[in-house]
């Protein structure tokens, strides 16, 4: 068995410790706490007042013991009839409490006087009236009411003297040093009683064994030296259990005696309190420790949770928060909670251990009511919102469904079911959006009284603060709103017209009140502002397409030894030839010029497929320059500006007969004679 002390046992040096400490804080920082009044609200002048009518008449109330007037710890007198409404009990708390006040004021204790009047007299100090001393006060003391005051003011005069004396700093400072003197040597002597005894403990067991012998009787051992060993050690414990209450109690007793304002509390009682301290600390550290490693192993366990409890929140396929990120605000959740419920517990506790003592208990009424009282205005506020609540509740409601059964019509009108004239398919989800939009402000204006604080300027003020960052930052955002809705019931085009809108060209992707988005043929998403689409000009190449096409034109320069008939049927051809080409209407051709080195043509073609239209100009192209080459008929453009060798033609080789040569050039003197005598020709 061990002799070495448990750390929880009531001797343990660190346990006394802050038994001693928290014994001598309590009984130090508490001067002159014992005549706090319960009762703030009596108006302590109305016994002034009291005229001689009301002294004789209500005196019905009678202590016959008494209740004592109580100042810096001693009984100055007694009290045992009422006056008026006030009985003995709460005449002597405002007699305590009048004292308490003169005591902290700058008045001189000798100005304190006695008036006289009919049937009773009053103590006065300056203008304020401490007491007054009715005829049946005397009568109990055996005196007459001028007597009975002149002995009551000299006994309070004297008590305000001493308790001036004993409030001067220096020696409050004496006495706390004394006291602490007398704490430090008690730590010391527990210190040596814990270094001590073990030693004790282990010298007896030794001993024992040395020197008692067992106790037979006949071959049966009845008392061994173990036996011995332990009845020694238990005793030995418990003369240290005694030895260190001793102590303590000599501690507290002396530190006691040194604070006068302390003799009001009975030792009996400040002792249980300080030891429910102790328990209720003892048990706070068990909680404390408890719930630390509890939110450890919560921790530890969120570490090691399975990846299907945390996954990666997603709307579409844009990721909002990661399984990572979750992770660590649970984490960060536990260790929140963690701190607040320490804290709960640290508070529980002070306003527990306030509980325990007389002269705290109006500071645990406080902390429990800094947590009680915002708690019952919540409450309370709730309580009395619940009519506004259901009104809120009941505009939502109906508000929702209203505009489910608005977003139903809309829905069949956009599908063609329900027709209204002029009023067309594509303007029902934008016209949905701006009801939606009106109905929502509308039921926000009805709902808006009917919130908690709408009437408190602050909620006002932010209020207006908010309309002017909104009116100021979002010039731009309206422009574009309203350009938006604009376009919307201008019908330049819906998703999935081809447009060029400035200098962008591009299939029309998506519509919105702030933005338009378009898709160029090489897949770049360019977005347009509104109010840029607003004011730029619109071309909408699909706009017609399906239902008249949309006419492909294209140009080419043709010399003038080409016959405009076959250029025209060489043009008609390639359009024929050319795939997405609508045959009717057919094509038809212009000579848009007559140019100084050509002619231009200009093919125009009808086609109803205008998102591929740059694919079916590529494919025309191609026709053009395959049909002119199979034909022989060269294509002037660029014209040719360099001196060349104009025999030559320009069609391609491959279109050529394999036979073909070039004819060289033939120069024509016009002086030449028919003679061949050219020399003569020349001269």
């Amino acid at each position: 068995m061990s002799s070495k002390p448990t750390r929880a046992s009531l001797h343990s040096p660190k346990t006394l410790i802050i038994t001693l400490l928290l014994g001598a804080l309590l009984l130090c920082f508490n001067v002159n706490l014992s005549a706090q009044p319960a009762l703030d609200s009596i108006k302590l002048q109305a016994e002034s007042l009291i005229t001689d009518s009301t002294a004789t008449d209500s005196l019905q109330n009678v202590t016959p013991q008494g209740v004592p007037v109580i100042f810096t710890g001693d009984t100055l007198f007694s009290i045992y009839s009422s006056i008026g409404p006030f009985d003995p009990s709460l005449r002597s708390l405002s007699v305590m409490q009048r004292l308490n006040s003169i005591l902290k004021s700058p008045l001189n204790p000798d100005s304190i006087r006695t008036v006289n009047l009919e049937g009773y007299s009053n103590i006065v100090l300056g203008t304020q009236v401490i007491m007054s001393v009715t005829t049946r006060d005397a009568s109990f003391i055996g005196k007459t009411t001028a007597q009975a005051t002149e002995e009551y003011a000299e006994i309070i005069k004297q008590a305000l003297i001493s308790g001036r004396t004993l409030s001067e700093p220096k020696i409050v400072l004496t006495k706390i040093g004394i006291a602490l003197l007398l704490i430090l040597l008690a730590v010391l002597a527990f210190w040596g009683i814990a270094a001590i005894f073990p030693k004790l403990y282990s010298m007896t067991r030794t001993q024992i064994d040395k020197l008692i012998k067992p106790v037979h009787f006949k071959s049966r051992v009845i008392i061994s030296s173990h036996v011995f060993a332990v009845l020694s050690i238990g005793a030995l414990k418990l003369f240290r259990l005694f030895l260190s209450l001793a102590i303590l109690y000599a501690m507290v007793l002396t530190t006691w005696n040194f604070f006068p304002w302390a003799k009001s509390y009975e030792l009996k009682s400040l002792v249980m309190s300080l030891l429910f301290a102790v328990l209720a600390t003892v048990v706070v550290i068990v909680a404390i420790k408890t719930i630390l490693a509890l939110f450890k192993k919560m921790l530890n366990r969120v570490d090691h949770w399975d990846e299907n409890l945390f996954k990666t929140l997603k709307f579409k396929t844009i990721e909002i928060i990661s399984q990572d990120r979750l992770m660590d605000i649970a984490r960060s959740i536990l260790k929140i909670l963690n701190i607040v419920v320490l804290l709960g517990i640290v508070y529980a506790y002070l306003a527990v251990i306030f509980s325990f003592f007389d002269f705290t208990k109006t500071w645990a009424a406080t902390l429990i009511q800094y947590i009680l009282s915002p708690l019952e205005k919540v409450v309370i506020s709730f309580v009395q919102y619940l009519p506004n609540l259901f009104f809120v509740v009941v505009i939502i409601i109906a508000v929702k469904y209203l505009l489910k059964l608005i977003h139903l019509i809309f829905d069949e009108i956009e599908k063609g079911t329900i027709t209204l004239p002029g009023f067309f398919p594509e303007w029902a989800q934008s016209t949905y959006k701006i009801v939606r939009f009106l109905l929502s402000a509308f039921a926000l204006v009805i709902v808006f009284p009917y919130l908690p604080g709408s009437g408190s300027p602050a909620f006002q003020g932010v209020s207006i603060f908010i309309g002017v960052l909104f009116s100021l930052g979002s010039t731009s955002v309206i422009a574009n709103m309203v350009a938006g809705l604009v376009i919307t019931y201008m019908r330049p085009f819906k998703i999935g017209d081809r447009v060029e809108i400035g200098s962008t060209v591009g299939d029309v992707i998506e519509k919105t009140l702030l933005s338009t988005r378009l898709r160029t043929i090489k897949n770049v998403d360019v977005n347009i502002p509104n109010s840029v689409v607003l004011g730029s000009h619109i071309i909408n190449f699909s706009s017609s397409a399906s239902d008249r096409g949309l006419i492909l034109h294209t140009s080419v320069t043709i010399g003038y030894d080409a016959p405009w008939r076959q250029v025209h049927e060489l043009l008609l051809s390639a359009a024929a030839a050319t795939e997405h080409i609508l045959k009717d209407p057919p094509p038809f051709i212009f000579q848009t010029s007559l140019d100084d080195f050509y002619v231009s043509y200009e093919l125009n073609a009808y086609t109803n497929e205008a998102n591929i239209m740059a694919k079916i100009y590529s494919d025309l192209h191609q026709n053009i320059q395959d049909k002119f080459n199979e034909g022989g008929v060269e294509i002037m453009s660029p014209h040719y500006g360099a001196m060349r060798d104009g025999n030559q033609t320009t069609i391609p080789e491959n279109y050529l007969p394999k036979d073909y040569r070039a004819p060289s050039f033939r120069i024509v003197n016009p002086f030449r004679k028919e003679d061949g005598n050219t020399e003569e020709g020349n001269k």
